[in-house]
């Protein structure tokens, strides 16, 4: 009978974990030892109450902020076995020793061993695998031994063997190996709980509360145990599922939901509510199938495995289906038929069964589309196009490939093509070429029963008349909205009976009355967004990117599908919207599908959490700096200032900056990475912004921080008082200096005044000079004319005298007369002052004279003086008392005497030499 109930057993697991092989997984993000730089193994993982994620590694203390991951390795270099981050502070346990983690006040982590409290008493070979905090106390639990910590001293409570520990109905429970459940007091006292003989000689592994019981996990199953006692948990389907795993941690993800790790299978995931379970594994994308810890935040469960990190976001609206082995491709489209599930991708046509696709037969190659009409599913096809019957893959047209087909009626059809239009008759099985078209058409859609609008595959959109059957064209017009730029990539819709056109990232309307294209300014904002779909009432947008969805109503409804909540792993371009039901919508992705509920949706905008942004570190090129105070940073250490910035677990997409300085202009960005990096930052006062953004663009959660850029020291305040005590003396070294030039320059004037005075007194006195010079030139050629005259008169009057001088009777008489005229001629006195007056104008002329010429006489100078004053030889005669001749003579000879040439002028000589 054992036998019969163990097979049983194992064909209930076999026969579930076949039935989820193939289900939706929600989002899963894997963090690898390469990303987080530390050992594979995390033994325990805690969240704390900003959202960043603790783990115990094997290199030490883990964290993850959101944005960066940090490792903090021990002293010892000692594998950290278990965590719990409580008021600020990170408690950690490992090999013989314990302690606490905390952040100094330059954000740089401290760890304080707490060993030292226990003073003498010695741990044995010990680790502590849990940490726990319980009224006002952490409790540490080993193997052997459970130590209290009040804050102050920490002492062993208990000396057990212990399996698990935790909180319920007030009290601290903890679980020994095969002896059942105990309360541990404060005191060290063991109570053990009544009624539990369900679980004596049992080995637990986990224990937690769970709606008003304790819920045991064991090695042989799940109990339950309130005040009833302690009994089997009601849900034998799930009891039979845990029976066939290897358990090994037990957490709550909400009041409903239970999370088990494994040892080899990964996680299970468990609804109360609806009694569903879910499994995920490798298979589902986990890096690793033993999950050594857990815990969960906001309905995302995180993992430690043992080789790496994950995060499970159970309760995320997307679900994905995602085909590892990279045969299926990238999805196209996606159809459900006959209750069945479809994919067209770029490898070929498959079918999606409970355990596997399987590629249609002959269905190999590009697909680009799957639609059902008239209760028959079409391909359209890089080879032709395709029905769908039964699993084969029934030809319609393969001369060309195809991306579109259109019903006209139940059994007539439109195919848009590779090079043009065809027309379908399913009933007569005919294929006709509509006439004026031959370039390839990627998209069709009827304006009205007689006018077909077609968008070119690559830069047109066409505006087509046909005729009542549907298989003859009647005009083919090219419609523009840029002449210029031409119709790129254009798509067509139908909205509210109305024709718009996305092109050259633009929306237009077509105006039946302009037989044109107008910008359809209503939706402007989303120009650059292709229109999905519109479905009761609501529009469904992708950007260009591919990577953000946007829903909105127009009115007050607005959700988005962020890049990350997609896991960027949409097919750009060709991005494909399917609706199932009223809220669930499949989106094709690059290797697979996701499924998305839009009611749940609605339930996480509504309560979608945004967590605070954190500054972890600020330093620059010298030092960290401290975080409590507003940082001053001198002027050449911020030619680099970096900031350690952390955004916690939450439902925020991103994390952006904005520096504002007070005479700057702000500086945005978005946070990569955790790093914030400014270079060459101008003196200022500095507030860092930090926004956590929605993904359903509510309200941002900001943080802000402040830091001072100090000038540099040429601009310090002491500086400036410098400067201004240097202006003053230099405006006082001005002031003085110009007063010395201001008493120079008046000195100056003065002196100038003065000379120009002396000047001006010596030029009369010089006038005077000049004036008396003339005046005794004048007054000495006066005497001169006038002594020549005098002598010339005596003269002839001497020379009368000896005409008559026989008819004087008294020849003595005569004689003295004679004797008085020569004397009055020869008159020395007259000579002495002629001399004089000449020496007063011609000074030194006499010595100079005589200094060249020695051999003068008086006779000679006496001449000279009058060749001086540039008398004539007539003049000279009578001075001299002698002939014309006699004058002429005497010149000869001085001539002689001075050996002087000839040809040269006397006169001028002694007028130019002395």
């Amino acid at each position: 009978m054992r036998k019969v109930e163990y097979y049983i057993l194992i064909m209930c697991v076999l026969l579930f974990f076949n039935a989820t092989s193939q289900q939706l997984t929600p989002p899963i993000q894997n963090y690898s030892s390469l990303q987080y730089n530390a050992a594979s193994q995390n033994w325990d993982i805690k969240v704390d109450e900003q959202g960043i994620v603790y783990a115990a590694n094997n290199k030490g203390l883990l964290s993850f902020d959101g944005q960066r991951w940090e490792l903090y390795p021990l002293k010892s270099g000692s594998i950290i076995r278990s965590v719990l981050p409580h008021q600020g502070k990170i408690y950690t346990g490992s090999y013989k020793e314990f302690g606490y983690w905390e952040k100094d006040i330059k954000g740089v982590m401290q760890y304080q061993s707490l060993i030292s409290l226990l003073g003498e008493y010695e741990l044995q070979s010990e680790e502590f695998w849990q940490i726990l905090a319980y009224n006002d106390a952490i409790y540490f639990r080993s193997f052997g031994a459970i130590y209290r910590y009040d804050g102050k001293t920490i002492y062993p409570v208990q000396q057990v063997v212990s399996r698990g520990m935790t909180v319920f109905n007030d009290r601290l429970v903890i679980a020994l190996e095969e002896k059942g459940l105990f309360y541990l007091e404060e005191n060290g006292n063991l109570e053990p709980l009544q009624n539990q003989d369900v679980l004596l000689d049992r080995s637990i592994v986990d224990i937690l509360e769970y709606k008003e019981s304790l819920l045991i996990c064991t090695r042989d199953g799940l109990f339950l145990y309130d005040e009833k006692g302690s009994r089997a948990f009601p849900d034998r389907k799930l009891n039979a599922v845990l029976a066939g795993l290897e358990l090994n941690h037990l957490i709550k993800n909400s009041d409903n939901e239970l999370v088990f790790g494994t040892v080899k299978s990964g996680i299970l995931h468990y609804n109360g509510g609806t009694g569903e379970i879910a499994s995920y594994s490798r298979n589902e994308g986990l890096q690793n199938n033993t999950v050594l810890a857990m815990t969960q935040k906001n309905g995302k469960v995180w993992l430690g495995l043992d080789n790496g990190i994950d995060a499970i976001h159970l309760d995320s609206p997307i679900k994905f289906y995602t085909d590892d082995s990279g045969e299926l491709g990238s999805v196209y489209d996606l159809a459900f038929h006959c209750d069945e599930v479809y994919l067209a991708s770029n490898t070929g046509v498959y079918k999606l069964e409970k355990e596997d696709f399987k590629l249609l037969p002959d269905a190999e190659g590009h697909s680009w589309n799957l639609e059902a009409h008239n209760n028959v599913l079409y391909s359209n096809h890089n080879s032709g196009t395709y029905k769908i019957i039964n699993d084969d893959f029934v030809p319609i047209d393969v001369r060309t490939g195809s991306f579109e087909i259109v019903p006209i009626d139940r059994e007539q059809y439109l195919i848009a093509n590779y090079t043009g239009i065809d027309f379908y008759d399913d009933e007569l099985k005919q294929i006709k070429r509509l006439n004026g078209i031959n370039f390839p058409v990627k998209q069709l859609l009827f304006e009205n029963p007689g006018t077909l609008w077609a968008a070119d595959a690559y830069e047109g959109i066409y505006r087509i008349g046909i005729n009542q059957r549907g298989d003859s064209t009647t005009f083919v017009k090219k419609v523009s909205a840029d002449r210029q730029m031409g119709n790129y990539s254009a798509r067509i819709f139908k909205i509210n009976g109305q024709i718009a056109v996305l092109t050259n990232e633009k929306w237009y309307r077509y105006n039946v009355f302009t037989d044109g294209l107008e910008l359809l300014r209503e939706w402007h904002e989303f120009n650059g967004n292709r229109l999905l779909a519109v479905d009761n009432g609501l529009f469904w947008f992708i950007n260009s990117a591919g990577n953000t969805l946007k829903i909105t109503d127009f009115k007050e409804t607005e959700l988005v599908v962020s890049s990350k909540m997609l896991n960027n792993r949409t097919v750009k371009d060709h991005e494909r919207l399917v609706k199932r039901n009223d809220s669930i919508y499949y989106i094709t992705l690059h290797d697979g599908f996701a499924r998305l509920n839009l009611h749940e949706l609605y339930s996480m905008r509504d309560n979608e959490y945004l967590s605070t942004p954190v500054i972890q570190e600020l330093y620059d090129v010298e030092q960290n700096y401290d975080l409590t105070a507003t940082p001053h940073i001198s002027s050449k250490n911020a030619r680099e200032v970096t900031v350690l910035a952390g955004l916690p677990v939450s439902d925020a997409i991103a994390l952006k900056y904005e520096l504002i300085g007070s005479d700057s202009e702000p500086v945005v960005g978005e946070v990569v990475d955790g790093i914030i990096r400014f270079q060459n930052l101008p003196h200022d006062e500095y507030k860092l912004q930090l926004s956590a953004v929605s993904s359903q663009n509510a309200d941002p959660v900001l943080t802000s921080f402040q830091f001072v850029v100090d000038p540099p020291w040429y601009l310090q305040n002491y500086m400036k008082f410098m400067y201004f005590l240097l202006l003053l003396g230099v405006l006082g070294l001005i002031f003085w200096i110009n007063r010395i030039k201001l008493q120079k320059h008046r000195r100056l004037l003065r002196l100038k005044y003065q000379q120009e005075h002396e000047e001006r007194m010596n030029n009369l006195e010089k006038e005077r000079l000049i004036h008396e010079i003339t005046m005794k030139r004048k007054e000495l050629a006066n005497s001169t004319m006038m002594a020549a005259k005098k002598n010339e008169v005596l003269m002839e009057i001497q020379g009368e005298l000896n005409k008559d001088r026989n008819k004087f009777s008294n020849e003595y008489r005569l004689k003295h007369i004679m004797s008085k005229i020569n004397r009055a001629i020869k008159d020395k006195d007259e000579w002495k002052v002629f001399e004089t007056n000449f020496n007063e104008l011609h000074e030194d002329f006499f010595k100079d004279l005589l200094e060249k010429y020695p051999k003068l006489s008086n006779k000679d100078l006496k001449l000279c003086s009058y060749l001086k004053m540039n008398l004539t030889s007539k003049e000279i005669a009578p001075l001299m008392g002698i002939s014309v001749r006699g004058v002429e003579v005497h010149r000869y000879r001085l001539r002689k005497k001075m050996n002087l040439d000839s040809t040269e002028n006397l006169t001028n000589f002694l007028i130019a030499n002395f």
